[in-house]
């Protein structure tokens, strides 16, 4: 049991230890000092250079304040509350009742609520399934404040199904929205349509409506849909604003052809970039800085951000700031860039429109500019930071990712030249680093915490792989535009869990340390410590590493890894992998271990591993054993085992000769040239023997010469000789 105890004791120590992490600290609210603007309503902060001091809690139904360049807003230990008015939700649009009522069923005899287990993983316990052709209506809701964006929006869990959503007033009157500029027009309410891959929301949008009761009605067209959390939301809220243009692309096709929104509200009409008369347009470069207290949203909206800025020129400092916010994309800061420190970003949000929209996270850092996160805590969300700006660098950090779509991982890091040190991730599901087309970033110093989670809606009858490391390009060419090259992991610590979920039928989770799929360059992996703990039998899987998907899988150097399942699997479910160095690692077997097993596994199906080069390894409470897991019929995997040589070379008078040439033959005849170095050494990796497959063929004795001197080695381990020169 030692390994796990170890692996216990150091989970429940981080955990300890986390109570404590959060640097955000309440302030308590101090007397606005001379020459700054005492503030205590919504409005504009609009003057440069100006400090702006809150002296009471601020509210506002929709946004509270726009800011100009060059300012700073100080909370004073007091609340910004955006979308704050008497807003309700449809009952029991969750289903979570267990049954219909109080929905009019009517036209949806055929409607039935079951248990998500019983059918996908969504939102709660219960779900709706609804026949082609049904339509549900639900009862009146009071949509208190007129003139301002609403989603009537419908969960669907399938992208082959489809829903129609339309709204009426208590009258019985249809609401129809479109959205004009220049000479276009875009239909906005009533809504059909499907959810991308893997299950999301579909919705009508509705503006410029009076405020009073309205309902949402779903119609099924494409079944049978299992249908969840229907409702009329608050939507497109941002507490702070910072507006440059406007992007009012925020009707449901707009989510499909990947359209970012920002500001609909605040838009000029018949405009689709510029602002309303009265909303101060931020350009060029400066900062602005919001410090010491909370931005929170009043109600569980849809698609909201406490901070949100166009201002591309703008860096926004925000500093022991905590943000709270509840609903579907309900995230917490959407900036170009920023400089994060001493916050508490506290999101809720069970899930999200489309999972494929990557910078739809907690915090998005758009770019192109460079930002800095350090000595702040993530706490829930689909994913806690996305990164799009170069060089952006990330430290201190801990993130409770809470992740039920696919890909959403606690950092999304989609650019060249990341740093990311010293964090903890310790998700309560999902998975820690994602690096997609990004090169030249550098991850160490971490802590990664990583369980296997149990299915999500997209992938609940087949296998779902949750990663403390992600690297991949998708096996792009190199030299292609967005590689994966140069990417080093080194000095970190991993603990894996496999976990079974026997409640699951035909699902298969997995979790890995590293998972690569990666061509355009190499990755490097040095100096880790894994430590991977598979408790399930043959209804999950763990490993430290996983390779597939990948013709440049990258090196790993030096690592320690302690494990009672295969540290290695290379050429995998995934895909083939090609182009692997394993050197120098020790892999040491858990002492709870209750099976043999290979710490090498090469192979799935159709998928072969080719130039596998296992290099000086130690194994400790293990024999060497590769477990090939192919099918016959399908190519074998090649791979080699080798040892460092390690030749010093010296006078007769036992002195180091430095440039001295080594000729380093195998038994086929193949020669190598090698130099001593000043200290009269030179070293190689000569290969013990080749395989393909279970064929072995040896590659030795060696015949090693320096100036006449020879002498002769077999490479069963690594090996030091000395050569003496007459």
């Amino acid at each position: 049991m030692l390994a796990r105890r170890l692996f216990e004791e150091i989970v429940v120590g981080l955990l300890v230890s986390a109570a404590a992490f959060g640097a955000y600290k309440p302030t308590t609210p101090a007397p606005v000092p001379a020459g700054a603007v005492e503030v205590k309503a919504p409005g504009n902060l609009d003057k440069p250079g100006t400090t702006y001091v809150l002296t009471a809690d601020v509210k506002s139904a929709s946004g509270v304040f726009c800011l100009q360049k060059d300012v700073t807003l100080d909370l004073n230990g007091h609340t910004v509350e955006y979308a704050s008015a008497a807003y309700e939700h449809v009952p029991n649009g969750g289903f979570e009742t267990g049954d219909i009522e109080p929905w009019d069923a009517t036209k949806a005899p055929g409607a039935r609520v079951v248990e998500c287990d019983k059918a996908r993983p969504f939102i709660g316990k219960f779900l709706c399934v609804l026949p082609q052709g049904e339509e549900l209506v639900s009862p009146l809701i009071n949509l208190p404040v007129a003139n301002r964006t609403y989603y009537a929006m419908c969960g669907v869990t399938d992208t082959n199904r489809a829903v129609l959503i339309s709204v009426e007033d208590e009258k019985g009157n249809p609401v129809t929205c479109a959205f004009k500029f220049a000479d276009k027009t875009r239909p906005c309410c009533p809504q059909q349509g499907s959810p991308k891959l893997g299950g999301g929301f579909v919705f009508a949008q509705i503006f410029g409506q009076p405020a009073g009761k309205y309902r949402i009605r779903v119609k099924c067209v494409k079944g049978p849909a299992e249908v969840d959390e229907i409702d009329i939301r608050p939507a497109m809220d941002a507490g702070i604003a910072i507006v440059d243009k406007v992007f009012p692309w925020a009707y449901y096709k707009c989510i499909h052809d990947a359209d970012y929104a920002a500001f609909f509200d605040l838009t000029k009409p018949g405009s689709s970039t510029e602002p309303m008369e009265g909303v101060p347009r931020v350009t060029g470069e400066g900062t602005i800085t919001i410090r010491n207290g909370v931005i929170r949203s009043g109600f569980e909206g849809i698609r909201s951000w406490g901070v949100q800025s166009t201002a591309a020129g703008v860096k926004v400092k925000l500093e022991n700031v905590r943000f709270e916010a509840s609903g579907i994309n309900t995230n917490a800061v959407d900036v170009p860039m920023a400089d994060i420190k001493d916050c508490l970003v506290d999101v809720h949000t069970p899930f999200i429109i489309d999972r494929h929209r990557i910078a739809d996270m907690a915090v998005n850092l758009a770019g192109p500019g460079a930002s800095m996160v350090t000595d702040s805590e993530f706490l829930g969300g689909q994913g806690c930071l996305s990164i799009h700006g170069a060089g952006t660098e990330v430290a201190n950090c801990r993130l409770v990712n809470r992740q039920t779509v696919t890909n959403h991982y606690s950092i999304a890091a989609h650019q060249d030249g990341l740093k990311i040190h010293d964090c903890r991730f310790e998700p309560e599901i999902g998975s820690g680093i994602e690096i997609f087309r990004g090169s030249h970033c550098e991850i160490y110093g971490n802590v990664f915490k990583i369980v296997s989670a149990p299915p999500n809606c997209e992938y609940r009858f087949s296998d779902y792989s949750t990663n403390a490391v992600r690297v991949t390009d998708y096996d792009a060419k190199p030299g292609a535009p967005g590689v994966c090259a140069n990417n080093r992991i080194h000095d970190n610590k991993f603990f894996i869990t496999g976990k079974e979920y026997p409640q699951f039928d035909k699902y298969l989770p997995m979790a890995y340390g590293l998972f690569v799929s990666v061509g355009g360059g190499t990755t490097y992996a040095s100096n880790n410590e894994f430590v991977v703990d598979q408790q399930g039998g043959k209804q999950s899987i763990a490993c430290a590493v996983y390779i597939g998907g990948s013709s440049n899988g990258g090196e790993y150097v030096g690592n320690r890894i302690t494990t009672n399942c295969p540290a290695f699997w290379v050429a995998s479910r995934y895909g083939k992998a090609a182009n692997v160095l394993i050197k120098g690692n020790t892999i040491t077997r858990a002492a709870d271990a209750k099976e043999d097993f290979a710490p090498f596994e090469f192979g799935w199906w159709q998928n072969a591993a080719k130039d596998v080069r296992l290099v000086s390894n130690t194994l400790k409470g293990l024999d060497f054993d590769v477990f090939l897991n192919t099918y016959s019929g399908v190519d074998k995997s090649a791979w080699s085992v080798g040892w460092t040589l390690k030749v010093s070379v010296v006078d007769a008078a036992g002195k180091p000769v430095a440039g001295e040439e080594v000729k380093v033959r195998s038994a086929s005849g193949r020669e190598t040239v090698l130099k001593t170095d000043d200290k009269g050494v030179a070293s190689a990796d000569l290969v013990e023997f080749t395989a393909m497959g279970n064929d072995r063929t040896a590659a030795g004795p060696y015949q090693v010469t320096a100036r006449g001197a020879t002498e002769t080695v077999e490479m069963k381990s690594d090996k030091a000789v000395t050569l003496t020169l007459k």
